[in-house]
């Protein structure tokens, strides 16, 4: 089956969206309990969206994930989507979605075409509710690492993660302590885990179910 925008259009159904279930699954075990407690309980988090940003290369479909430099902060080093905190000038959060996205890797706005919009995470470590967004580029995948924020821009192969998606589990030392997490393993040396990694298997089912796979 070739998926082409076209039928990513038709066929991608945001109102039927595996949501929190999906999440859950990679959520990390020791955060399991914290991840519960602040879904339900919010108490002034800081508001973000970020971009899943699916465009052609070499007519092969693709999405970018970005590592992050290091910094002073509880997702220093780490891989995640473009996108990041609102600010007063953005006039809604896909706005902001896509305004992160050309600070962190150039991604043209007028290129972007937003389809809709994933389940909201909220992160208890930095106090954040994410709200994930899926969009379209339509011009040339240029991409350019922000040499403040993004230490590398990775390319997922769309068609090859839905259809046959890496998982594993990772042992990370936190405080002195081994803990096991769900990860997905990206290009055979990339592993994704976290909150990016909840927010990556909710698009996973969605896209299988949305496009029959």
């Amino acid at each position: 089956m070739k998926i082409t925008f076209e039928t990513l259009r038709e066929q991608l159904d945001f109102n039927q969206i595996p949501g929190w279930k999906a999440q859950y699954e990679m959520a990390p075990p020791d955060r399991q309990h914290m991840v519960d407690n602040g879904r339900f309980d919010l108490k002034k988090p800081r508001i973000a969206s970020v971009l899943i940003l699916l465009y052609q290369e070499d007519g092969v479909l693709k999405f970018p994930v970005i590592h992050r430099n290091t910094y002073k902060g509880v997702h220093s080093n780490q891989i995640g989507f473009p996108g990041g905190k609102v600010e007063k000038e953005d006039a809604n959060l896909a706005q902001t979605a896509i305004r992160e996205s050309y600070e962190e890797i150039n991604a043209e706005p007028n290129g972007i075409e937003i389809l809709g919009e994933l389940t909201e995470l909220f992160i208890p470590p930095s106090n954040f509710l994410v709200y994930p967004y899926v969009g379209l580029y339509h011009q040339e995948p240029n991409f350019v690492p922000c040499d403040y924020e993004v230490r590398k821009i990775i390319p997922i192969d769309f068609h090859s993660f839905i259809t046959n998606p890496q998982k594993t589990n990772l042992v990370l030392d936190h405080d002195g302590a081994n803990y096991q997490v769900p990860a997905f393993s990206i290009n055979h040396d990339i592993n994704i885990w976290g909150a990016t990694a909840m927010m990556l298997n909710e698009f996973y089912q969605f896209s299988r179910n949305s496009l029959h796979l």
